[in-house]
């Protein structure tokens, strides 16, 4: 009798929503992770912008999600129906994704690229407070870390979709049309599997109420490692760089993407190891860890060259990247009691996505108008800077 009791309480954090998050975001991932691999190149090749133009379309995007996400999140704590806000975030995501296959200039990128970072922004303080309410707190990091390896998933599925169809001679707007089938899938998995934990209509705390001291502790290196960390779609771009001139353009590029689906790879197998380990030895050391991960890719992406140095790339940016997502949320969701989790994640994604809009700009004018090793030491030092801040200056949970 006791050994049947004592089973289920060792994976008491696996549950149905714990689940139907994590396979709706492997499907969303799927879904937008098939188009980024190949979005700077449609940009630069494809459309002949300038790599300047992958910056603004990137900080443009994250900026518009970051002023939802502000939004969304305090506003999902004053109603009782944030799960039906979050399916209508999942699929304004698919819709403006979608919407690439038309595309003929740059410009019009900004606009598509903005409308489906607006739905994940409307979307993803929800979801994060609906995966928080659904486990123990000594369980936060196994199940954002869960998530985020199924998440990681998707986004390496998307990827080797792109990189097959881009390896067998079919063009960038084929790859946005099959991107839409997981992109419909993750809006029904999210609609059909999830249930929002919270009982009854939601008791709202007042704006007056201030957050943890605590919390706005965390803030500060959260911001400071959002301004280092641009997108990951120079790396991409750098990966093509670094390749060549032993390869062809063309071998170049495929290359790049192989980066793209390899980093995912990486993000996924970690994923959850790394959520554990937090939930074992503390959350910010292991965040901290993180941010100097991306410092470490950095610096290999300016100094690397060759096959090498692809691969190395590869393992820091995959093996920093979805432990930041899922610790920084983990630790978010420890640092907030339960009812102020949706404001808590709205600021916690508002201030990634303010902090990412300003990096992903400087980053594009540093790498057209300096060199991308202008870009890549900025991002370098401030992701360095922020990881010994939190190492240094730890917040300790509510």
């Amino acid at each position: 009798m006791t050994g049947r009791t004592a089973a289920p309480a060792r994976v008491k954090w696996l549950n149905r929503n714990v689940l139907g998050i994590g396979l709706a975001d492997l499907a969303a991932d799927a879904n937008y992770e098939m188009v980024f691999a190949v979005l700077p190149l449609f940009i630069t090749v494809g459309l002949g912008a300038p790599t300047f133009a992958v910056g603004v379309i990137e900080g443009v995007g994250d900026g518009s999600s970051a002023v939802v996400k502000l939004w969304s999140g305090w506003y999902s704590d004053r109603i009782a129906w944030r799960k039906r806000l979050a399916v209508g975030g999942y699929g304004t995501t698919v819709v403006g994704l979608s919407l690439l296959v038309a595309i003929t200039s740059w410009p019009q990128v900004v606009i598509a690229r903005a409308l489906a970072w607006m739905g994940r922004g409307l979307r993803q303080p929800i979801r994060s407070a609906m995966l928080a309410g659904s486990v123990e707190r000594n369980d936060l990091g196994k199940a954002f870390g869960f998530h985020e390896a199924l998440d990681t998933a998707g986004a390496l599925i998307g990827p080797a979709a792109a990189f097959l169809l881009l390896s067998t001679g079919h063009g960038f707007r084929t790859i946005f049309w099959i991107a839409a089938i997981p992109g419909v899938l993750c809006v029904l998995l999210f609609a059909l599997i999830t249930r929002d934990p919270r009982r009854g209509r939601p008791e709202p705390v007042s704006l007056r109420v201030p957050l943890p001291s605590n919390f706005w502790r965390f803030m500060v290196p959260v911001a400071l490692f959002g301004l280092g960390n641009f997108a990951t779609a120079f790396f991409t771009l750098r990966a093509a760089q670094i390749m060549q001139p032993e390869l062809s353009q063309t071998a170049a590029l495929a290359a790049a993407v192989g980066f793209y689906f390899a980093h995912n790879a990486v993000g996924a197998a970690v994923s959850f190891p790394a959520g554990w380990l937090a939930d074992k030895v503390g959350k910010p050391p292991v965040l901290a860890t993180a941010y100097l991960t991306f410092a470490a890719a950095c610096v290999v992406a300016i100094v690397g060259h060759g096959w090498l140095a692809l691969g190395l790339m590869a393992l820091l940016v995959g093996a920093q990247n979805p432990v930041v997502s899922s610790v920084e949320s983990s630790l978010t969701s420890a640092l907030v009691e339960a009812r102020r989790h949706g404001t808590a994640f709205g600021l916690l994604n508002g201030v990634n996505g303010a902090a990412d809009l300003a990096s992903s700009v400087v980053a594009g004018v540093l790498w057209t108008a300096v060199s991308p090793v202008a870009s890549l030491g900025l991002g370098a030092v401030l992701c360095a800077s922020a990881g010994l801040l939190l190492w240094l200056r730890q917040p300790k949970p509510v």
